[in-house]
């Protein structure tokens, strides 16, 4: 039987940036056992960066609210598909300090802010101690709200709802998530910088391919050992 949802937040004002790359340009990146997934031969990086909002513990009255730009990747562990991230920064020392102890994620804190000016959201985040990590995105929606279809390119970038990292003694966890489809719409970007990349070696990064998702709720379970593919 399932565990109880451990976790309840919202993501809000989203913006998904997503570019192809060469299967072999982010494999080495990843430990044994967890394998790239793939469409049509190729791989894809993300930048995600969002607001969260009403983030709590199960039965926890304190909520928090946090600026937060994660970099990730697509694989499958067992033939499940889901998440693999290379980092995530955010805004809120706690959130830090609770997601890289309960969940073992790579964690970074940082000063970040989602704001809006001139019709225009604009994220900026820069990383403590690291300002060759520093994000500066300024984006907008731009086309009406839908879902993605089945087999389409954007539900099989979008719609994931597991997320692997690896746990206490380098043992594989699965965390599991829950929320409504994606209500997409089509981004349009008006300024984009972020040293996140260059931490896989993705320097020269061409136009992403670039949505926006206004707000989901979501629930998320505590992570659980898996088996490793083998390789």
């Amino acid at each position: 039987m399932k565990p109880p949802w451990i976790l309840r937040l919202a993501w809000r004002d989203l913006l998904f940036l997503h570019w192809p790359l060469p299967a072999e340009a982010l494999t080495p990146h990843l430990p044994d056992g967890v394998t790239l997934d793939t469409r049509d031969g190729q791989a894809w990086l993300a930048l995600v960066a969002f607001n969260v909002t009403g983030f709590g513990v199960r039965g926890v009255p304190l909520q928090l609210q946090f600026p937060q730009i994660n970099l990730r990747t697509y694989v499958r562990v067992q033939d499940v598909p889901g998440i693999w991230t290379f980092s995530l920064d955010a805004a809120h020392p706690l959130a830090v300090v609770g997601a890289r102890w309960a969940y073992q994620l790579p964690y970074k804190l940082a000063e970040a802010s989602l704001s809006v000016e001139d019709n225009w959201l604009v994220f900026q985040s820069s990383r403590h101690n690291q300002p060759d990590m520093d994000s500066h995105i300024r984006f907008r929606p731009a086309g009406p709200v839908f879902r993605a279809l089945p087999g389409s390119t954007e539900h099989w970038l979008t719609e994931r709802r597991s997320l692997y990292t690896l746990g206490w003694g380098q043992r594989l966890w699965r965390a599991d998530v829950q929320h409504e489809a994606w209500p997409l719409q089509v981004a349009e970007l008006a300024r984009f910088h972020s040293g996140l990349p260059a931490q896989v070696g993705a320097v020269a990064l061409g136009a992403p391919l670039a949505h926006f998702a206004r707000v989901v709720h979501v629930k998320g379970w505590p992570p659980v050992g898996q088996p490793r593919d083998r390789t």
